[in-house]
């Protein structure tokens, strides 16, 4: 999963934007996106966050000091516990050039000290896209840890594995017309462009793809789908 192989895989695949959001760090996505410099796949930096509630949440923003401040604060929020490399495997930040620009030594595997409400409100008010992840997953999914999703948290979409079973959630979510997405969620190269969400935009960025969502749950009677 080098920025390299990444943007190959995402061309390959018939990509057009992609957003790197790994597990409690943003800081690998501004390799990506010099890897994808010439190449015209629009990268857009991110985290998937994991919330005190062991939720896990998507955040994407336009720039990358932005996402490194969600990063910031993360690494404040989690435990002091270190990365075991041998059991976990490496944490690694690396460049364009598949060459290593640092071991993150902080076990990122852990929840932030941050809610799910708060962890959003600073989304949004930093104009970012909050996503809750894989919300038909049994695990780390805020369906899974809740119960349902409260009306009051602003997300912009959820994400799903199964798009044909959407609709079977639609009695957990109190606020109506939040629109289905769904993503490659991709650990491995070779799962890069397994699912994706298309949308028509004006512009490759945050605001527009907030529109288009927005239009896309509008457009929806009777809650998601």
């Amino acid at each position: 999963m080098s920025p390299r192989v990444i943007v190959e895989k995402a061309k390959g695949a018939g990509l057009q934007i992609i957003a790197i959001t790994d597990h409690n760090m943003a800081e690998c996505a501004p390799y990506v996106r010099e890897a994808a410099s010439n190449s015209g796949l629009v990268v857009l930096p991110g985290m998937e966050l994991q919330t005190r509630e062991e939720i896990h949440l998507i955040a994407i923003f336009d720039e990358y000091d932005t996402a490194f401040s969600l990063q910031t604060m993360v690494y404040g929020l989690l435990p002091p516990v270190p990365n075991d490399a041998d059991f976990y495997g490496d944490q690694v930040v690396v460049d364009p050039d598949d060459e290593i620009v640092r071991f993150e030594e902080r076990l990122l595997i852990n929840s932030a000290q941050i809610s799910i409400e708060e962890a959003t409100g600073w989304i949004k008010s930093h104009g970012g896209i909050a996503i809750a992840s894989h919300v038909d997953s049994p695990t780390f999914s805020i369906i899974s840890q809740l119960g349902f999703i409260p009306a009051d948290i602003p997300l912009d979409a959820l994400e799903v594995r199964n798009l044909d079973r959407a609709g079977d959630l639609s009695p957990l979510i109190m606020r109506k017309k939040v629109p289905f997405v769904t993503f490659s969620d991709a650990h491995y190269p070779d799962d890069i462009g397994r699912r994706r969400t298309v949308l028509t935009l004006e512009r490759p960025d945050c605001e527009n793809i907030e529109s288009a969502l927005k239009l896309l749950g509008d457009g929806m009677s009777g809650g998601p789908a």
